[in-house]
């Protein structure tokens, strides 16, 4: 039975916030899902379901201590960059708490007061108006939460980051002092950016329609770690695939129009490559490109199958050595794959192609010689 993608995003979602602490009624309100179906399949040992119903109050934060309202203003802050940046709410939520607690290991709130900050900053989920608002702090440079109605008014003495730093330099409260390192730039830039990297990544990924094992290869993420190749497959690589390439028979059993795309692809990929791209990026910049170029055949070659090719070039993802190489065209100067495992290649597909137009071209069409 097939699951619509986008109730597997949810389902991640909803598995990504548990990981976080967070109780069934927040989830509810992040994903759409049906409470029941949330404490069935979301929760499990490793994560159980919290007890008690979440501690949404709306004088959490005003009630909250010098070093709570801090965090909560770095916490926000670090949320609307990332909805700037294009970030969905959940997932920007999801990231801004776990740099949060990157940062500051004892994080002074919960997920579930984390959500319901966003909630009433936005309008979202469990608000129906905002009632916080992030305003800059002319002494510090940094955004803090104030009330929505005193957006647009500044307190000397109202942003709480310069008094949680105040306090740490002091040495008034010991447990100001983390939370003032963590609020140095450096410390929030460098994580966060590695998070937006990755989910740009992602992102780009999805559009371009890679499979899902061959994204998180790509992304690093820790699960490829545990793929597995196919009992009759030689390498991780092609576990990916519904088939392998046949590197024996490379040019007899590809079709001419796969690998002049394939060639065009890897051509792109060393170019990107060669001026220091990274190879994820460099790959889904080259299958754009090919794409682009290659947008009138029928047929555009799959992500995954560009994935293989890659790796086969490159000899990495699980291949140990490279099997395929970009060879020059003695007679049209095209570069094309060459697989060194064949011992009879066939020649240049884009002279093929050629030729093929050539044999296809109507004879009304056709010069008539002169006499």
């Amino acid at each position: 039975m097939s699951v619509r993608p986008s109730r597997l995003r949810a389902l991640e979602t909803a598995r990504q916030c548990a990981s976080l602490g967070a109780r069934q009624r927040t989830i509810a309100y992040l994903t759409g899902l049906a409470p029941a179906y949330i404490l069935r399949s979301v929760y499990s040992k490793e994560h159980p379901a919290p007890i008690g119903r979440p501690s949404y109050c709306e004088e959490f934060y005003f009630r909250a201590g010098t070093r709570v309202q801090a965090a909560a203003s770095l916490f926000a802050s670090r949320y609307r960059t990332l909805t700037d940046e294009g970030f969905l709410p959940a997932d920007a939520l999801i990231a801004a708490f776990r740099h949060l607690r990157s940062t500051c290991p004892s994080t002074p709130f919960s997920f579930d007061e984390a959500f319901f900050l966003i909630a009433n900053l936005d309008g979202i989920w469990a608000s129906s108006s905002r009632t916080l608002a992030l305003t800059r702090c002319p002494a510090c440079g940094r955004d803090y939460l104030v009330p929505e109605s005193s957006a647009h008014t500044h307190r000397p003495d109202g942003c709480p980051v310069c008094r949680a730093d105040w306090a740490g330099r002091a040495g008034s409260h010991a447990s100001a002092a983390p939370l003032a390192h963590a609020a140095e730039p450096v410390e929030l830039t460098l994580p966060v950016d590695k998070d937006i990297t990755r989910a740009k990544l992602l992102r780009t990924l999805e559009a371009l329609a890679a499979g899902p094992k061959v994204a998180a290869v790509l992304s690093e993420d820790p699960r490829a770690a545990m793929f597995r190749a196919a009992p009759n497959r030689t390498s991780v690589t092609t576990a990916f695939l519904t088939r392998p390439l046949a590197l024996h028979l490379w040019s007899v059993n590809t079709h001419v129009t796969d690998r002049v795309q394939f060639a065009v692809f890897a051509l792109w990929y060393r170019h990107a490559q060669q001026v220091g791209v990274p190879r994820a990026e460099a790959m889904c910049a080259a299958v754009t490109k090919m794409r682009t170029a290659c947008r009138g055949f029928g047929n555009l070659v799959k992500f995954d199958r560009c994935f293989e090719v890659a790796a086969l070039l490159d000899g990495a993802w699980g291949i140990e050595t490279p099997r395929l190489e970009l060879r020059s065209c003695e007679k049209c100067g095209s570069q094309y794959l060459l697989s060194l495992n064949e011992v009879r290649p066939s020649p240049c597909p884009f002279c093929a192609l050629v030729r093929r137009h050539r044999v296809l071209l109507p004879a009304a069409l056709e010069p008539e010689p002169t006499s």
